[in-house]
Formats: C-alpha cells, structure tokens, sequence
C-alpha cells in the first residue's frame, strides 16, 4: 500500500541522475492531481445588429455554429460541417457580474493563498475579448485583481506585521529583521517619501479610478486564516514584451527605458525574475497605487480590432509571506525556515490575432509575431504535458517540455510541474466575424482542461506553542488594564501561560520495509524518535518548574487568604460605622434640597422681572437715541444751508468791493500818471519836442490799451500825493519802444514759483523750452542777466470747491531807458483739478489787499485772475552808475 512521504528532512546524499529522475517521477505520480480549471465567459455584443456565431446551452457548455450556415439561414446538407459543442468547468454568460466571476474563479485562489499554496490564474482570447477588463475592471465594476486584494487585506487586517519585518533577500526568498533594524528601514522610507526620490516617491497619490472603483458591496473576509501567524503581502509587476522580461516598477531614475531581466532558479529549483521589485503594501490603496505606476508603463498599442490592445503579457503576482508568533504571541520568531511564502500570479495574455485581419505593420506586426509565438509555445507545452500523462499509463518514456522556448512558459514551469494550482478563464467575443479565431481557442481550452496538474501540500513547520496564544494573550492584557483602571496593584504582577503545548506532535508514521530504500527510511525514522525523545525530556523539565512554581504560588495564597481573613472583619465593623453616618448625611442633604429648590423658584421669578424691565429700558433708550439722530440730521441741514448763504453773499461783497477798489485805483492811476508827466514836462531841461498831433492824453491813451504794467520804484506805492510831485534822482524808468530782439537768438524764460508747488496731475502740462526756475525775485541781475525775454509767474489756489487750481501768468521782459526792465503781461493760462466725488462748498478766504504797484489798463470784467494780475503787475528798475541831473 502506497503511503504518503512524511515532510522531515531526509538524510543528504549524491545520487545518480537518473535515479534522481526516476524519483522525481515517481514522487509526483505518487501525488493526488487536480485538471486545469478552464472557465469560459462570453463578451456581450455591441450591437443589437450584429450575429452571433455561438450559442449557451446551459452553465457548463457553449455551442459553436459554422460560418456558413449563419450566413446561408439554412439547414446543413449531407456532409457540411455541423454545430460543435465544448464543455467548460463553467460558463459565465454575458449579463454575468465581475463578483460572479471572481467568486466561482478567484475566491478559492485566494483561500490557497491564505493556506500557503501557490496558485496561477490566465486570462486567454483573441484580441477585444475582453481579458483586461476581467482582470482589473474598469471605474464602475471592479475586476479579479483589486477583489482579491480587498478580501485578502479584509482578512489579514488585524494579524498584519509591521513594515520591514519581512524584507525580500533578492534570491525569491525572505528574511526576518529584528524590531530595530525595522524601525530603521521604516525611518529611511519616510525620509525618502519626504525628498520624493527613490521607489517610494509615487505613494500617497489618487489611486487610479479605472481600477479603484467605488463598489457598493463590502466583500466578507474569508474563514480559516492561522490568527497565530502575522502576514505581510508584497506585489511585483512585470510584462513580457517580445520575448523579453521588464519590471514595470523598477526604480529607473534618469534612465527612462526599462532593462530586461533574465528568469533564474532558486534554491528550492523554483523559477523567479531575478532582480524584481517587490514591493511590501499594507492596504488596497496602497497596491493599487503600485499598480497604477507600473500600468503607466506598459505598453499598449491601438489596432484596427481594440483602441487600446495591450502588446505585452502583464503578470501581476501577490506574494503572501507569514511565520508564526512566539509563545507570547507578539513578536515574529526570528528564524527564516519557518517562513511560509505563498503566491498569487495574476496573468493577461495578450490577444491572439491574425495580421490580415489588424493591418499590422512594422513594429505591430512584429510584436504580434512575439505575442503568437508565445501563446504557440504554450499550446506546445500543454499538449506535451497531455502526451506525457497517457505515456505515463502505458508506461512509455516521456517527451522534454519546451518550456524555455518562450519566457512566459519558462516563467510558470512549476505551476505545471505540480507547485500550485492552475485555472484559466476564456474570453469570446460571439461576433460572426471571429468565428476562426473563436475555434482555435476552444480547441485551445478542450485540451487544456484534460492536463492533470499534481497537487501541492504545503509543509507547515509544528513550533509546539499553544493555539490561540495571541489572542489569549490580547485578552489577558485586555484584563490587566480594567484591573489598573479600578486601582487593584496586584494586577501587574499577574502572569499568564500561554507555552509549549504538551504533545509529542503528530501520529506516527507509517512505514513498511519491504521497499529497496529501507536504509533511508530506517535513519528518518531514528531522526523522527530523536525529535520525540529531545521534545519529551523538555516538556518533563518544564512540567516539573511548572509544579514547583504551582506549589509555591498555593502556599502563597493560603497565607494572603489568613490575612485577608482578619482584615474583612475590621472592614465589616467600618462599614457598619460608614453606612450610619451615611444615612445621616442623606437626610440631610434632602432638607437642604427642599430649601434650594425653593430658593430656585424666588430667583426664576426676579429673574423673568428684570428681563421685563431690561427689555423697557432698551425700547427707551432706543426712542431717546433716534431722537438724537434726527436733531443731528436737522443740524447738519441748516448749518450746511447757512454756510453756503454766507459764504454767497461774502462772495458777491467781495466782488463788488473789489471791482470798486480798482475802478478807483485806476482813476488814481491815471490822474498819477499824467500829474508825473507834467512834473517831467516842468522839471527836464532838454525836453525834446513833441509833435503837435500827439499831446500827452494821446500818449497815455496808448499806454492804456497796452497790457498789464508794472514798476517798481524805491516804495511799491507813494506815501501821500506829494512824493508824485517830487523831482526824481536819476529820472524815470521809461520802455525803450524802439527795442527789438532778433528771433533767431531763441526766448529765454524766467519761471517764478512757489518753493514747494503742489503737483499739478492735469492731461496738459506748461512746457518752457530754456527756462530758468526762481523762487524769490530779490536781484535785478535775475531779470535782466543771460538775455532773459520771457517772465512765467506761477500761482497756485483753491478754488471755491476746493480743488487746486493753477494759473499761469505770461509776459515780455522789455528793456527800459534808465538800464532796467519792465514786464508786459500777455497771456493768462489757467489749470484745474476737478475730484471725480462730488465735495461739498467751502468757503475759501481771499486775499483783499491788492498791490498798489503800476499796471497798465485793465478790462471791464474783474474776476479773481484779474486781482492776481493786478497784484503781480510790477516794474523793475535799474542803472549801472549815478547819472547827473540835467
């Protein structure tokens, strides 16, 4: 009778070749095998319009109906080729859900992955059949890849190990790192994620929502997971893209291309990627973060047949690491052999597809050539596999397996070789126009489901700690803290003994002797008594602590019982004591609550009162306060209105005033004038003839319609009327009127100004070529030096509205006979500032002096640039040297 092999380490040894191979062979024929699980699913038409060219019987087998007779609508004739049926272990069809989906294929894969078994799932179909969306999904309906995800960290959730303390050995293997060295790794991560560089600068960012979709139904963690174990779950991503492996997550930094790796076999001949990114993730986001990054560098392609046709077989693989807690059910046990990997290969091939039907060319011709290649090379090796299991029954030798043909067969060599389970899930699209390639993917599908897989049973390390120690060692703690919470201090010295399990293991095995490897089962079987006697003297040592500790921990409480005893007898007789005077106090306190509750109403009731009265003080005060306002309103009104009453009628005194001021001081003038020219007429000596036709009215009628004059004599204006009549000393300033100035010599202006002018601001701005700028006309050298012609004297006022207003006045400087000069005025320019908000009249105070100095004739009209005129019409005066009378 054939009887299972037990998981102990067998004595090493140098075999023959083909000894190794004929046990090999004989060790997996010995093994129970499970077929291929091949499920179909059906793609739902596009179109209502367009044919069908299959047809679902029921949930297990699809009927495919020939070209010709679809197109012909008739029934076969003798000898044409008739329906074909094919049987799958279940047919999805199209108004089929992704949960149906992953629940029938990916669910059971997800409870091995739990239970340390290695499992491969394949998505397989011609081009726009959809595989990818199978797979991942899109933003509505998520697909395999995130449901598993999210039912295995449901599960893990709470048994989850800290980050880093499974850190990958590059070699498809795992090590532990003590608590510091993780911490570390942690720190170093973080840092990273702050400078965003390195493998960790991509985290934290929006989860791309094709993949993480909003799904409505929560998933329901699985059952039987080891509560005992911490987990930790690590992803690689990678494509196969004309027959070369890339890392789709690989850190590539300024390089941008992606270097191809090359597949190895590690220690326990498994094949793996070697030099893979695996990165460790703690929650969906976080996976499909890292898918969504390696997604961004996969290579897709648009064809005549798909948009978006993916030009590379992706494989995405969830690896589960889990070691078991020590006997306090805290920490990881540091020793690496009692790691369990388990792993999760997620696969979407690429589309089949004939290049007459894609118009592909140049690199997509190429790439399809690869992608047919390869799906070729994995029909070779599947019916190899087949040929190989009914060679085995007849006792023929079997064929070699190409696996390295091609890197996705390479790849996945022990999954056929009976290192996991192997389901497949075969995509359709029914439309009439891929009933060619619909055919070969049934063939396809027929004749993998009758390779027989050999099933795995995975090897799990028996530490002999007591089951449910970490929980039990959560809920004492859990009690330790409520003790402390209700001040017992004898709760921290409690301990609990959560140990080793007394048991010398599993049942013996079984052996029978008979077979030509006696030897070999004879040394494991003294191996096997080794570990029962070593594992007996330990569980007697321990038991004998435990019984002595036991005895002493007895003798202890028999003594605290004594003392507790006495001390309960004082207490009762304290207790009486309290519970008197307690009594006491109550009745107490229920006199004195009568008392408030009537003292609560007295107050309730002044309260109400003074919010009455409050509330009749603030309408009051109201009342008074709009009162006020309205008498302030009235005020304003009337002061405002008295102003500008006022402030009209000063302005209109004051014009009249001033208009006859300077009527009279114009009579003055002349009457002055003419007094002057007689007294000239009396006084000279040589006086030169004048002609009869122009007598001394005349000559003081020119000077009338002249402009503005002015001269400046020792006083700007005579004491008394007798000075007029005094004999001056050097004669009187006089214009020479044959004076000319050549034009082409240019105007030279002589700019008078305040010292510190207010910024004029106005569009038109006074422009003086060659001018000079004084603030003060003290000297007469200002006036008459460097060939000065023209004056500019500048005034700067508000007006009545108060805005600026200034004025320019404008004149020629003409020499006189005594060697002085004398400014004629000649233009008035006039500029204002007007502020675009509207401001009240001001009553602005006016100058009332005006300058008795000489002008010459003003107009009828007076007005306030008439009186600046008035009072800025002067004479200069000068001579070099004394002059003689004559």
């Amino acid at each position: 009778m054939a009887v299972p092999r037990t998981p102990m380490r067998v004595v090493p040894k140098t075999p023959r070749v083909h000894q190794t191979v004929e046990k090999q062979r004989r060790d997996t024929s010995d093994k129970a095998r499970d077929p291929v699980n091949v499920f179909c699913r059906v793609r739902p038409l596009q179109s209502d319009a367009d044919l069908t060219s299959l047809r679902v019987k029921n949930s297990t087998t699809i009927a495919l109906n020939p070209q010709d007779q679809l197109l012909q609508h008739h029934k076969p004739h003798n000898g044409a080729q008739r329906e074909v049926q094919y049987i799958f272990k279940h047919v999805f069809q199209p108004d089929a859900t992704q949960q149906d989906v992953y629940a029938a294929v990916a669910q059971p894969l997800v409870e091995n992955l739990l239970k340390g078994r290695n499992s491969l799932l394949f998505t397989y179909g011609v081009t726009g059949s959809g595989k990818t969306y199978t797979m991942t999904g899109n933003l509505r309906h998520r697909g395999i890849m995130p449901r598993c995800l999210d039912v295995l960290f449901r599960t893990i959730s709470d048994y989850q190990a800290k980050k880093f303390v499974f850190k990958p050995d590059k070699l498809n293997g795992f090590e532990i790192l003590s608590e510091e060295d993780a911490l570390l790794e942690r720190q170093h991560e973080m840092n990273q994620r702050f400078a965003g560089s390195g493998r960790f600068a991509f985290r934290h960012k929006d989860s791309d929502p094709e993949i993480a979709s909003q799904a409505s139904v929560e998933p329901i963690p699985l059952l039987g997971l080891d509560e005992d174990n911490m987990y930790s779950v690590f992803v690689t991503y990678i494509e196969i893209y004309n027959n070369s492996v890339y890392d789709l997550l690989e850190d590539s930094g300024i390089q941008k291309t992606l270097q191809s790796k090359i597949i190895r076999e590690d220690a326990n001949r498994h094949m793996f990627v070697h030099g893979v990114t695996e990165v460790e993730v703690k929650t969906v986001e976080d996976a499909l973060e890292v898918f969504q990054m390696g997604q961004k560098r996969k290579r897709m392609g648009h064809t005549v047949l798909n948009a978006e046709s993916s030009r590379s077989h992706s494989v995405f693989n969830i690896r589960l690491v889990q070691a078991p807690t020590d006997s306090q059910g805290e920490n990881v046990v540091q020793d690496r052999q009692n790691i369990t990997v388990s792993q999760l290969s997620l696969v979407d091939l690429a589309g089949s597809e004939r290049s007459s039907r894609t118009k592909n060319t140049g690199v997509r011709l190429r790439e399809a050539g690869n992608i047919n290649n390869s799906l070729m090379t994995l029909r070779t090796c599947l019916e190899y596999l087949r040929e190989n299991q009914l060679a085995a029954s007849n006792g023929l030798a079997p064929k070699k397996v190409p696996y390295r043909d091609s890197k996705i067969t390479h790849m996945f060599k022990n999954y056929f070789d009976g290192e996991g389970q192997v389901s497949m899930i075969v995509c359709i699209n029914p439309r009439i126009e891929d009933y060619d390639e619909n055919m070969q993917v049934m063939k396809f599908a027929e004749m993998t489901q009758e390779v027989q897989i050999a099933r795995a049973t995975p090897m799990k390390q028996d530490l002999g700690l007591t089951p449910g120690r970490r929980k039990a060692n959560k809920l004492f703690k859990i009690a330790v803290n409520n003790l402390n919470e209700l001040g017992i201090p004898e709760a921290k010295d409690l301990e609990v003994d959560v140990g080793l399990v007394y048991s010398l293991g599993p049942d013996f095995p079984a052996y029978e002797m008979d077979s030509p490897e006696a030897q070999i089962k004879i040394r494991e079987l003294m191996h096997y008594l080794e570990q029962r006697i070593e594992k007996r003297k330990k569980l007697r040592a321990n038991l004998d602590i435990k019984c002595d500790s036991f005895r002493q921990m007895l003798m202890n409480l028999d003594r605290d019982n004594l003392q507790l005893r006495t001390e309960l007898a004082s207490l009762k007789a304290v207790y009486k004591q309290e519970r008197d005077r307690s009594a006491a106090l109550e009745k107490k306190v229920r006199i004195h609550e009568s008392s408030i509750d009537v003292l609560n109403n007295t107050l309730s009731k002044q309260e109400r009162q003074i919010e009455e009265l409050t509330f009749k003080l603030n309408e009051k005060e109201n009342m008074l306060t709009q009162k006020e306002h309205e008498k302030e309103k009235q005020k304003k009104k009337f002061s405002s209105k008295l102003a500008v009453e006022s402030d009209k009628n000063k302005r209109e005194f004051e014009l009249k005033l001033r208009e006859q001021r300077v009527k009279l001081q114009e009579r003055m003038r002349i009457k002055d004038e003419k007094l002057r020219l007689v007294s000239n007429i009396l006084q000279s000596e040589d006086l030169p003839s004048l002609p009869r036709s122009q007598s001394s009215e005349n000559i003081l009628n020119e000077k009338d319609r002249g402009a503005y004059t002015a001269r400046t004599e020792e006083s700007s204006v005579p004491a008394t009327r007798t000075d007029i009549y005094a004999t001056p000393r050097h004669g009187a300033a006089a214009a020479n009127n044959r004076h000319r100035r050549s034009r082409s010599a240019g105007d030279k202006w002589l700019e008078h100004r305040a010292a510190n002018p207010v910024p004029l601001g106005t569009i038109m701005q006074p422009y003086l070529k060659n001018r000079k700028s004084v603030t003060k006309l003290t000297d007469l050298k200002e006036l008459t030096a460097h060939g000065t012609t023209k004056y500019c004297l500048v005034s700067q006022d508000a007006d009545t509205d108060g805005d600026v207003e200034t004025k320019l006045y404008k004149g020629n400087v003409i020499p006189t006979c005594g060697g002085g000069a004398q400014v004629v005025f000649n233009d008035v320019e006039c500029l204002k500032q007007k502020s675009p908000v509207h401001s009240p009249t001001r009553k602005r105070p006016s100058n009332g002096n005006i300058s008795a100095l000489g002008g010459g004739a003003v107009p009828s009209t007076v007005t306030s640039a008439q009186d600046v005129a008035s009072r800025c019409n002067l004479g200069i005066e000068g001579h070099s040297s004394k002059k003689s009378k004559i």
